[in-house]
């Protein structure tokens, strides 16, 4: 598995190299929620089955046995950046309202090639609950009655 980075994302990790002391690293395919998404850390100690497989900024990338596997060889993924985001992550370039993401080497992610950042953005639908904002509406409720007293230690 070969794993490279695109211009925007090194620029973004060497923005977090500015205000942060520790050492950087960032991983693929530990994400409990965002399972293949790049996490960029500080101080950040790998599992013992992951191996680095490629550097963004001089930073290493690491992955585990069972990514690497899924990529023979020279087979990999290029790291890159979307702007204007708000993520919530424990990857630290989110700090800046970016979100590093995996893209498949060789394709043009362009906006000439009709693709943007908000190429996935939900739209809202004839069937979509909207505020009067035309924004998505809160979910509106409260908890069940043996769960409102519950306190936590």
């Amino acid at each position: 598995m070969q794993v490279t980075g695109t211009e925007a994302a090194a620029a973004v990790i060497e923005r977090v190299r500015l205000v942060r002391s520790g050492q950087l690293t960032i991983t693929i395919g530990t994400g409990c929620c965002e399972s293949t998404a790049p996490f960029l850390y500080e101080d950040f100690w790998p599992g013992p089955d992951q191996e680095v497989v490629g550097e963004v900024a001089g930073v290493p990338v690491y992955a585990p046995e069972y990514l690497r596997s899924l990529y023979p060889e020279a087979d990999g993924v290029v790291v890159d950046v979307v702007h204007d985001i708000s993520a919530e992550s424990l990857s630290v370039e989110t700090e800046f309202d970016c979100r590093l993401i995996l893209r498949a080497p060789g394709i043009d992610f362009g906006v000439d090639a009709g693709v943007t950042d908000d190429a996935c953005a939900v739209r809202p639908t004839e069937t979509t609950p909207t505020l009067a904002t035309g924004g998505p509406s809160k979910v509106v409720g409260s908890l069940p009655d043996h769960l409102q007293k519950l306190r936590v230690r």
